[in-house]
């Protein structure tokens, strides 16, 4: 049974790098373009699965042929797929990113299969012997497959697994108040900056972490991309230091944060470290191109930290590098 299981979207994206974002009714002409898998909750899934947390997602595809090799791609990455539905009447989901020579990403995404995910589908059998569910908030945002979410993370809750949710801007923009009665069954909540201002309405990331501590998320772990991480849990609250690296594309970058820190502590490792972690996979993602850069390895990760390990910043880090460092040193595959 895996250890965690991931329920969200699945899509192929569509990414063009242009030199600069059109006027409206201009034209952007793409000096790069590239197909890769993506989608939040898969993006998740298959990083947790590289890095030897075995991942299920939960999630529906259409039965079309571009459905068909996105689960190939996945299984191939290591993370089981037998819960994902396929949908006979609508494709699968697909987002078109713009990225422009900054490494910032702009999407448009038709959600496709997604929405229609079935929560008749999902059961207590499906979440049995797994530790930990992660929701990826893209899914609260239709039906039926707000439904199927909902059903998911309380079935999770009462199974005893601990929970996690990345919210994203989308759905706090139109139903934070849901957002908000959800906090209290999520033990790890993944915002950014800008979620956690439509969420708190301040961008002071030391009172957002208490605010939304205060209403029942018990860690918060507050993405600040260049800045780094604000983390709260109920001993501590800190600062861990960005990586500074050349972004080339952050597509994705949120969703391997998530995957680090959910992947340190299951593996035993301190808040401070599994922090750690979730900005190293991040910074070496945007340095990246695509959601899931497959040139990632357990060998890359472990050079990169030991790289930075004596730099000024990193001063008083030591302990939770080489940490970090001895969970990924066996690894040998991909991640």
């Amino acid at each position: 049974m895996p250890r965690v299981i991931t329920l969200g979207d699945i899509n192929l994206d569509i990414i063009a790098h242009v030199a600069r974002y059109p006027r409206p009714g201009g034209d952007g002409l793409a000096e790069q373009s590239h197909l890769r898998p993506g989608g939040s909750a898969a993006n998740t899934a298959l990083m947790l699965a590289r890095c030897g947390i075995e991942a299920a997602v939960i999630g529906r595809v259409g039965a079309d042929a571009l459905g068909t090799q996105l689960l190939a791609d996945l299984r191939a990455g290591g993370v089981d797929v037998s819960l994902v539905q396929r949908d006979p009447g609508v494709t699968t989901g697909t987002m078109f990113i713009v990225i422009t020579p900054d490494g910032e990403r702009t999407m448009f995404g038709f959600r496709g299969a997604n929405t229609r995910t079935d929560p008749a589908g999902i059961s207590e059998t499906n979440l049995r012997g797994a530790d930990h569910f992660h929701l990826s908030g893209y899914a609260l945002l239709e039906s039926p497959q707000r439904e199927a979410a909902l059903r998911a993370l309380d079935l999770a809750h009462h199974a005893g697994l601990t929970t996690s949710l990345d919210a994203g801007l989308e759905i706090l923009i139109r139903q934070a108040d849901l957002v908000r009665t959800l906090l209290h069954r999520i033990d790890l909540f993944f915002p950014n900056v800008d979620e956690a201002e439509a969420l708190v309405g301040t961008r002071d990331a030391q009172a957002a972490v208490a605010w939304l501590r205060g209403q029942g998320a018990n860690t918060v772990a507050l993405k600040l991309g260049e800045r780094g991480c604000v983390v709260g849990t109920e001993e501590d609250v800190f600062t861990v230091p960005p990586f500074v690296v050349e972004v080339c594309d952050t597509t994705g970058a949120g969703d391997a944060f998530d995957a680090g820190v959910i992947c340190g502590r299951l593996s035993g490792l301190s808040w401070r470290a599994a922090a750690l972690l979730g900005n190293a996979l991040g910074a070496l993602v945007v340095a990246g191109e695509g959601a899931r850069r497959e040139t990632i390895t357990g060998e890359t990760v472990v050079t990169f930290l030991r790289q930075r390990r004596g730099q000024p910043r990193w001063l008083g880090w030591q302990r939770e590098f080489d940490a970090v460092i001895n969970i990924l040193s066996p690894l040998k595959k991909v991640i």
